[in-house]
């Protein structure tokens, strides 16, 4: 492909295609405009290297933040924030976007140098933000005048097959340097009679990559091309660590028991869809293996702990494509009650699927009055008999995180109390009681109604001590399609006291 043709071609789609409005930046609360290289020569010698390339991928509110930071020790903090709220694997101590880019900033820098900030021409920007291109082509140029009064400069085109992106570089000064070709037509429409001289630097310098300076020219671009300034816009990097690794799908919660003495015991459960995962067959049968893996991050993104477990399933048969089985799983942690974000894998160890997944979660301590663990919704719930796993007491409680029961199963939900008053024989006197309302309304013939609240009879028990746990079920016959809310109240008949739980699950026809 010659540039030249290229031009022809992407000036023929202008006649085609509309011009499109800018999509407006989006805006960043407490930010305030700012002089960005005063504040970059405030910085040492090996922070501006950082910063060269770490920039591409802040927005303009944590480069402020970051220059206006007064100490290298605060600097040094924030970054090693930034980097663990973004790492793709948070239940590992590996980071591998962090890896990623710090290779390509010293591949740009070697490979495209350029004098002055940041230290490498707009082909290892490229380099920084998207990675090794599929292709390169390079472009021979013509400096004389042609019949279209133009000149063609040497140049290269880079190719993104996977991302569905081109990127055309011209060396404008024909010193080396490559300048985003978009970039340096929009100068020329600005600045036409200043395109080789010194002036141009300043005319490049006082563009910016505004989706304004691109749908305006009197030019136009390919969806390639459009791709890729759409990403230039948003101030996107693209890593291995994102479009190398096939996403696999996990369904998971976390309910929260009393644990030791000033601890938690907080349970990561997971679901898995069978078809998701890859058996492979032997003489015994069709065998899986996945691992699980999470991590817990404090406020400053410090880790608190980390577990995992691997997971071992057996078939007789092959597992059908339109398979709805779920594989359930799940992590026991103890920890201090507080405010976490969480990192959560599930790797497939035959089919290399990897599933990558953050969410932060506030622990709340559980009192020693009256007070009552979440609500654990449970596809089985019966004796625990010789089985190790999902045992609680003198039950296995098989955990649902998905919360969708398809009927005529039952919903199925364990819970536990604590600090029930007991009598001098130690024995605790309580009520249980739970009502369901529709979250939406269904339809009924030609009326849209929404189903009032259903209310099992409150029944009384007693039992030795002072936590207990309890299993209900609750029948499906009566409930539409839909999602419902489930609010569970407990009474401590010696004292009076009340407490309650509310937890959302959905009925499927």
């Amino acid at each position: 492909m010659r540039l030249r043709s290229m031009r022809h071609i992407l000036l023929c789609v202008l006649c085609a295609v509309p011009f499109f409005a800018a999509a407006p930046r989006p805006a960043e609360e407490h930010y305030t405009p700012f002089d960005e290289m005063p504040l970059y020569e405030r910085l040492d010698r090996y922070e501006k290297r950082r910063y060269e390339g770490l920039r591409y991928l802040m927005n303009d509110h944590q480069k402020y933040q970051y220059l206006n930071l007064p100490t290298r020790s605060e600097r040094d903090e924030w970054v090693l924030k930034f980097w663990r709220m973004r790492d793709p694997t948070p239940a590992t101590r590996v980071n591998e976007r962090r890896e990623e880019h710090e290779k390509r900033v010293e591949e740009a820098r070697a490979r495209y140098p350029k004098d002055g900030f940041p230290g490498w021409d707009h082909r290892g920007e490229a380099l920084i933000r998207y990675g090794e291109p599929d292709a390169i082509e390079e472009i021979p140029g013509n400096i004389g005048w042609n019949s279209l009064h133009e000149v063609t400069m040497p140049g290269e085109v880079w190719q993104y097959f996977k991302l569905g992106m081109v990127i055309p570089f011209e060396d404008v000064k024909l010193n080396g340097e490559c300048v985003y070709y978009l970039q340096v037509r929009s100068a020329y429409t600005r600045y036409p009679h200043q395109m080789l001289t010194d002036d141009y630097g300043d005319a490049l310098e006082a563009m910016n990559y505004s989706g304004a300076n691109v749908y305006n020219l009197f030019f136009a671009a390919s969806p390639e091309l459009l791709k890729f300034y759409a990403l230039l816009e948003d101030n996107r990097c693209v890593h291995s660590a994102d479009v190398d690794i096939v996403p696999l799908l996990c369904y998971f919660d976390v309910t929260e028991f009393r644990g030791g003495p000033g601890k938690v015991r907080a349970d990561v459960n997971l679901e898995i869809p069978a078809r998701e995962l890859a058996f492979c067959e032997d003489l015994s049968g069709w065998h899986a293996k996945f691992e699980v893996k999470v991590a817990a991050y404090d406020i400053d993104m410090n880790q608190v702990l980390a577990a995992s477990r691997d997971v071992d399933l057996s078939r007789r048969e092959p597992v059908p494509k339109d398979s709805l089985w779920l594989y359930p799983a799940q992590l026991n942690l103890s920890i201090e009650p507080g405010y976490y974000r969480w990192g959560l894998e599930v790797i497939d160890r035959a089919g290399g699927k990897h599933g990558r997944y953050s969410f932060s979660r506030m622990l709340e301590p559980i009192g020693g009055g009256l007070s009552l663990s979440d609500i654990l919704f449970a596809s089985s719930i019966r004796p625990a008999a010789d089985e190790k796993a999902f045992v609680r007491g003198t039950l296995r409680v098989v955990p649902h995180p998905v919360h969708a029961y398809r009927k005529p199963q039952p919903v199925r939900f364990y819970f536990e109390i604590y600090g029930l008053d007991t009598d001098q024989q130690g024995f605790a006197f309580y009520s249980i009681e739970y009502r369901i309302e529709a979250k939406q309304k269904h339809r009924v013939g030609p009326v849209m109604r929404k189903d009032g609240a259903v209310i099992s009879p409150r029944f009384e028990t007693s039992a030795y001590g002072s936590t207990q746990s309890e299993r209900l079920e609750v029948d499906t016959e009566k409930l539409h399609e839909g999602s419902y809310r489930l609010f569970v109240t407990v009474m401590d008949r010696r004292t009076r006291e009340t407490v309650e739980k509310v937890a959302n699950f959905s009925i499927l026809e």
